[in-house]
């Protein structure tokens, strides 16, 4: 809830003081770091709660890709591709549209279009995602 409402240093606290953590309350943490604009915290919480045994799940790796979308760590983002392939995660429209959204911001469209043509269901979110980056990158070809 703390970091829903922008006090990141009150859910800190409060995740910090948890005794026995669980993947919500880690995925609480990375998201809200993530969705704040702190992308570099939710990434060293991301490998944190690797080290220490936990397995990432849709929601952790939603937040991780908008990380890496953030500061531009695209070898993290092949990373988590590479999870949800060696998985065999499903990939819906919200994880689809995160890699899609995190590999047209990083400036490989190549990557971001397989992941668009490997999906079967789009959505209005995935048409956003590969639009957006088609749009970023020939922005920066003009400029």
């Amino acid at each position: 809830m703390y970091a829903r409402c922008g006090e990141l240093g009150w859910a800190r606290k409060v995740f910090d003081e948890i005794t026995v953590r669980d993947l919500v309350s880690w995925n609480s943490m990375i998201s809200g770091y993530s969705k704040m604009g702190y992308a570099a915290d939710a990434v060293r919480l991301f490998q944190e709660m690797r080290e220490v045994g936990f397995e990432p799940d849709e929601m952790t790796l939603v937040s991780v890709l908008g990380a890496c979308k953030d500061i531009g760590d695209l070898s993290l983002g092949r990373w988590v591709e590479e999870f949800v392939v060696e998985n065999k995660m499903e990939l819906n429209s919200f994880v689809g549209s995160a890699l899609i959204d995190m590999y047209g911001k990083c400036g490989d469209l190549v990557a971001a279009r397989r992941i668009f043509d490997t999906m079967g269901k789009k959505d209005v979110v995935t048409w956003n995602a590969m639009i957006t980056g088609q749009v970023i990158l020939s922005l920066c070809l003009i400029l």
